[in-house]
This record gives C-alpha cells, sequence and structure tokens, in this order.
C-alpha cells in the first residue's frame, strides 16, 4: 500500500458521475471520502480528519465558497481545491482572495493537471502541519529557556544576595575585630614598654606584668578563634563529621576539662544524666564547642559558691543537652537577641572576664547545621537554662 493512502481526500460534487470519476483516479493514491452536498460533507469532516477537499462550486443549498468560508473556521488546516465553470470565476476569485481556496480547477479539467494541484494541495497541507510542530517545539524549548533563565536569575539573585549579606557581615567582623583587639593590644603595648623602661624589676612586679601580657594575648585569640568560627560556618565551609557517641561518657569527659575554670571562681560543676541514654550520632568535636561555649558563659555571669548543671536526658525527638547555671538571669527583652552576633547583654561578668559576642551565636549556628534547634529560659536573679 502506498504511504500516501493515509492522506485523507474528500470529493463534494452533486453530480454522482463526477464523485465517481474522481474516486477512481485518485483511490490508488489517497483515502478517498465523497459527498453529494456541502452538508454531508461538513458531517464526514466531522467524524474523520480529511486534509484536502475538492468541492464543485456550483451546488443546492450551499455553493463551494460559501462551504469553504464556513469550514474555514472549524478546519482551518484543510486544503481547499474549488471545482468550477468559467462562469463563476469572479466568484473563485473572490474566494480566493479571501484565504478560503488553495487552488481552483476549471470544467472539464485535465487529469494530469488535477493530480499536480491535488499532489501540490497534499504538500502544502504536510508543509502546514510540519510548521506548526516545529513552532510548538520552538515554543517549548523557549518556555523551557526562559524558565530557566527565571531559575538561574533567581539563583544569581540569592548568590548575589548571600554574598552581600557576607561582605556586610565581614564589614562587621572587621570593625568589631578591630574594636574590640586594639585595647588587648593596647594593654600588651603598654606594659610591655614599662618592661622596657624600668630594666631593673623586681620578681613580682615582673610576674605581674607578664601575666597580664598573657591574659591579654589570649583575650585576643579567643576573640580571633571566635571570629574565625562563625566565619566558617557563614561562609559555608564548616563541614560537620557526624560519629555515634556514647553520650553520658561524652558530656562526663566535657565536664572533667571545665571543672577546673569553674574550681577557680568556686562554681560547682555537676551533671544530671538521664540512666541508660542510647548512642546519639552528631559531631563530637562541634557539640563540644557549644558545651564549652555555654559553660563559659555560666562561669562568666554566676557568683562564686553558686552550681552550674550539666544536664541530658531522653525527648521524643531524641537526646536534650542543657545547661543551667545559678547566675544573674537574662532580662526579657534581650532573651530574643542573645544568639545574634556580637550581642552583649546587660548583664557583666562577675569576675570582669572577656567576652567577644561570638559564643552564643555560634552555638547556634553548629546546632542549626546539626538540624537542632537551641532556645533559652531565663529569670532575672534566679539563672539561666540553655538547652538544644
Amino acid at each position: 500500500m502506498n504511504d500516501e493512502q493515509n492522506n485523507t481526500l474528500l470529493i463534494i460534487d452533486d453530480e454522482a458521475q463526477i464523485t465517481k470519476a474522481l474516486f477512481r483516479q485518485f483511490r490508488r493514491d489517497y483515502t478517498v471520502y465523497t459527498a453529494i452536498s456541502a452538508e454531508e460533507g461538513y458531517q464526514i469532516m466531522s467524524e474523520t480528519p480529511v486534509h484536502v477537499i475538492i468541492s464543485d462550486q456550483r451546488m443546492p443549498g450551499m455553493t463551494g465558497a460559501e462551504f469553504f468560508s464556513r469550514i474555514k473556521g472549524d478546519f482551518p488546516d484543510a486544503i481547499r481545491l474549488l471545482l468550477t465553470g468559467y462562469a463563476d470565476i469572479e466568484a473563485v476569485i473572490a474566494a480566493i482572495n479571501d484565504g478560503n481556496v488553495f487552488r481552483y480547477i476549471t470544467k472539464p479539467w485535465d487529469p494530469v493537471e488535477l493530480e499536480n494541484i491535488v499532489r501540490q494541495a497534499f504538500e502544502r497541507y504536510e508543509l502546514i502541519i510540519r510548521n506548526r510542530c516545529l513552532l510548538e517545539e520552538l515554543q517549548e524549548a523557549n518556555a523551557l529557556l526562559e524558565e530557566r533563565v527565571r531559575a538561574r536569575t533567581a539563583e544569581l539573585s540569592a548568590a548575589n544576595e548571600r554574598l552581600n549579606e557576607l561582605n556586610d557581615l565581614k564589614n562587621e567582623f572587621m570593625g568589631i575585630a578591630a574594636h574590640d583587639l586594639r585595647s588587648p593590644l593596647s594593654v600588651i603595648q603598654g606594659f610591655a614598654s614599662m618592661m622596657l623602661r624600668h630594666g631593673h624589676l623586681d620578681a613580682d612586679e615582673r610576674h605581674e606584668y607578664l601575666t597580664i601580657i598573657v591574659e591579654s594575648v589570649e583575650q585576643m585569640i579567643r576573640l580571633l578563634n571566635d571570629l574565625l568560627s562563625i566565619t566558617a560556618i557563614e561562609s559555608g565551609k564548616l563541614r560537620l563529621r557526624p560519629d555515634p557517641v556514647d553520650v553520658a561518657a561524652y558530656l562526663e569527659r566535657i565536664v572533667l576539662l571545665n571543672r577546673r575554670i569553674a574550681e577557680e571562681k568556686d562554681i560547682a560543676l555537676v551533671t544530671d544524666l538521664e540512666p541508660d541514654l542510647p548512642l546519639a550520632v552528631f559531631d563530637p568535636d562541634r557539640i563540644q564547642q557549644v558545651m564549652n561555649n555555654l559553660l563559659s558563659n555560666a562561669f562568666k555571669f554566676s557568683e562564686p559558691g553558686t552550681t552550674v548543671t550539666v544536664q541530658a536526658m531522653q525527648m521524643d525527638d531524641g537526646i536534650e543537652f542543657a545547661v543551667t547555671d545559678e547566675g544573674q538571669g537574662i532580662r526579657p527583652d534581650e532573651l530574643t537577641r542573645v544568639f545574634e552576633a556580637f550581642q552583649r547583654a546587660s548583664s557583666r561578668a562577675t569576675a570582669g572576664e572577656f567576652s567577644t559576642g561570638l559564643g552564643l551565636a555560634i552555638c547556634k549556628r553548629i546546632v542549626d547545621l546539626h538540624r537542632g534547634t537551641i532556645s533559652v529560659e531565663s529569670e532575672v536573679g534566679l539563672g539561666s537554662r540553655f538547652f538544644f
């Protein structure tokens, strides 16, 4: 069977001899349908896809030109050929000008010429369909490209916003660092200069000056370490290394390492750990950094003779760690800001200890990286409880 058999041709003429003749001429090359009126032709087109139509101009009820005008909106792709006599030439030209007719064929027709015209009509139909497919593909590709451009633009906008945030943070860090480093550097310079000017210092004076210098250096190192930690977190360079951890043994060791600091201020450091705690998976180094910061804060704002408690208990969604002190507490209006960088509460360290204002911000960011939440409960004069 010829592949062109898939192409459908509709022949409409009220003269049976003409429809039969045309049917015999084209039946080998196309799927041919015949109708004796415009209404019957319209019914066929409503039920079957038709690619090319040959219609007689003079038919009872509706002329061929009128029929083509009617179907133009409903079946715009169908290629329309009009059979006509010379007497109808003006009506045919008008139909062509209106875009309703592709070609017209005069009676009597030349069979070879008619075959060429029908073949051109099918080629025209295939061109229309192919162009439409190409247009649809182009529109889809354009829509996809626009979506990718929008997505990329959004990504670039978010990245640019993030860069601006990091740049602002860097500027803030630089300003805070310059301010907070100036004091210990001035102390170091002052006491070093005094030691140079007064070369014959007694042992007690030399020890006092060197102690002050060492404490100032330690203050600078703490600030720089905190700056490096929060910068690594904010820039996304900090990578967690989670491991299964024996929580009780882990916390007991942290308490052991911090007990000397507590004892220097006559603060009792104790544990309150729920029995039989299961293993927990987290980055032990980073969570130790959180615990050390929380304990340092607790010691810093607690009076001698008070107690700091390290707690751990099983909750529905995991294990909760907590550090509770009996210190000064935090004012209600300051609670919402305690985890922001460079925030210093109105409470003052009981022994004049230095604070970078970054410790709790670092705690929050490390806990966030673990997909956890850190919170605080506090009452002025009674103490605070930080838990995550």
